[in-house]
């Protein structure tokens, strides 16, 4: 009797884990619906241009995991309902199941709509090495 009721809580614990695993998920897809502008383009530092549907799909499906991203440099350039954001990013990924350490510099741009600020392209580059 032990053992089953090990067993049921021990799937009762990973009932649990799903359950909430599909709730982050689905905060995570409700926070990027608000971030992101339905026309998104992201170009990588590869030269390898995401859709707002191709990048997302790429997350969800764990391709591309980023495990850590800190910016320097930053400057906003406002110009009507757009902003612009350059500067350099140091980000810990894995790619297609391979580490990364990417050292990039990028423009990131923001358009205002009804619905606030969307996320709409992204380019970055390899910092040069100098």
């Amino acid at each position: 009797m032990r053992e089953g009721a090990r067993q049921a809580g021990a799937k009762r614990k990973e009932d649990l884990a799903m359950g909430s695993d599909k709730e982050i998920l689905a905060l995570e897809d409700k926070r990027y619906a608000a971030m992101l502008h339905d026309e998104l383009l992201y170009t990588h530092s590869s030269g390898l241009t995401d859709t707002k549907a191709t990048w997302l799909t790429s997350l969800r499906l764990g391709k591309t995991k980023y495990k850590s991203a800190a910016c320097s440099d930053r400057k906003v350039r406002l110009a009507g309902d757009t902003a612009l954001v350059t500067g350099r990013a140091a980000i810990e990924a894995e790619i297609n199941g391979q580490p990364r350490s990417l050292r990039l510099v990028f423009l990131n741009a923001w358009t205002r709509t009804p619905k606030g600020w969307k996320f709409i392209a992204w380019q970055s580059t390899p910092q040069p090495t100098t």
